[in-house]
């Protein structure tokens, strides 16, 4: 008796494992993907994006058989969407800023020795804004987490929501200024994400206080020396165009505009005077959700660079 229940238990298993492997080989690449990502399409909507992603994919592997490229493509979240929808979902709506901005800071600084290498990464996380334009704010909330890291060593959860709900300069999941977020902690402060926590998309002002403040912020960018020098006290919140962004998987990228249209945090720069900066996307975009940009004004990371002080 026990034998036959052993045989028939094994049995099942096998016609299971049978089943699974033969539902398995029969997915489409594009059905592995949708699945991996959590995306459902159906009818003609399938059809199209399926199409997308063929020709992202094809895109992709062209890149990387160059032999003489300096960074890599790869799948991941964005796969089904062309660059223009890439564009309006995830990047910056806006176009002219709502405040005036602080004089920025032109004079190069002397630097008696030169400066060694920086990465502040540890002291803030990767965040998954989703379909909401919200880099600013991610940007200006992780920058808080890290200078209250740094300077405090008390590790926070900044809240990005409070800046897409409440400041009043900015236009939410359309998109927004870091300076504009750096003068609403300023002048009102931030609560934690525990008690107001990120949702993806706009909503109504719950709190316009909090208990994380700042005493001023201040443009940090124009010369790479500059910038250079004040990342070796805490990371600093920077506008970049982040057009052609999309499939970065790893490697030093330079293939972009000047015409910001995101914000991201730069968390330091390697020997090679290479920008380290920190998105927005998850962990599953880029280098484990960060992007190394060449030195100098690469993708205007020099334009808007403003700094917790």
């Amino acid at each position: 008796m026990l034998r036959q229940i052993l045989a028939t238990a094994a049995i099942t298993l096998l016609l299971i494992t049978n089943n699974y492997q033969t539902s398995s080989q029969s997915q489409s690449e594009f059905e592995i993907w949708s699945q991996k990502h959590h995306k459902t399409y159906l009818g003609q909507e399938k059809i199209y994006r399926e199409g997308v992603y063929q020709r992202n994919k094809k895109m992709i592997e062209e890149h990387n058989i160059v032999e003489s490229r300096s960074y890599d493509m790869g799948e991941n979240q964005f796969m089904a969407l062309t660059k223009e929808e890439f564009i309006l979902l995830y990047l910056n709506q806006l176009d002219a800023p709502q405040i005036v901005e602080q004089q920025p800071q032109e004079t190069i600084l002397n630097i008696d020795e030169p400066l060694k290498e920086i990465d502040w990464s540890s002291y803030t996380t990767i965040k998954e804004q989703g379909l909401c334009g919200a880099g600013w704010a991610f940007s200006v909330s992780n920058s808080i987490e890290a200078w209250y890291g740094i300077r405090g060593r008390r590790s926070i959860i900044a809240s990005a929501q409070q800046l897409i709900d409440c400041d009043l300069y900015s236009k939410g999941c359309y998109g927004g200024y870091n300076y504009n977020a750096m003068h609403y902690v300023q002048q009102t402060g931030l609560m934690s994400g525990v008690y107001y926590p990120y949702v993806g998309q706009q909503e109504g002002c719950r709190y316009n206080s909090g208990e994380f403040r700042i005493n001023n912020y201040q443009f940090v960018g124009n010369q790479q020396s500059t910038l250079q020098h004040y990342l070796q006290n805490y990371p600093v919140s920077v506008g970049v165009d982040a057009s052609n962004w999309q499939f970065y998987k790893n490697g030093t990228f330079f293939d972009c505009g000047q015409t910001v249209n995101h914000y991201a945090l730069a968390v330091g720069f390697d020997f090679g005077y290479n920008w380290i900066v920190q998105n927005s996307w998850g962990y599953g975009w880029g280098e484990n959700g960060t992007i190394k940009l060449s030195p100098n004004n690469t993708c205007g990371i020099l334009s808007q660079a403003y700094q917790i002080v």
